[in-house]
């Protein structure tokens, strides 16, 4: 079954939240919900993603191409959000999943 096909069952929702670092810089988050129940969640600024997180159990079934995904369709629906830009700070798993979704890959310093 392809990623797509295996996240059928997944909603997506998305809130700005804010930095801690005086809350002037919009962070905007998209979580997949199963059943209600989060599986996985992203976290991106204008400048750069900041994390992906998927519930262990989840994980290897498109969840986080999902997120991306979102991520992306709600920059092209709504001007006032960017769209996700893969960061220069990825782990080796990380490394290997930005490059399966594509984009622009800053070089990595982890």
């Amino acid at each position: 079954m392809s990623a797509a096909g295996k996240t059928n069952s997944i909603q997506f929702q998305h809130e700005t939240i804010h930095e801690d670092m005086g809350g002037t810089v919009p962070v905007h988050q998209v979580t997949a919900l199963s059943e209600g129940e989060p599986v996985g969640s992203m976290q991106w600024t204008a400048r750069e993603l900041q994390g992906v997180q998927v519930v262990p159990q989840h994980q290897r079934q498109g969840i986080a191409t999902g997120l991306w995904n979102e991520g992306h369709r709600l920059a092209e629906e709504h001007g006032r959000i960017p769209s996700p830009k893969h960061s220069s700070d990825r782990t080796k798993a990380g490394d290997a999943w930005a490059r399966s979704v594509g984009g622009r890959l800053p070089r990595r310093k982890s």
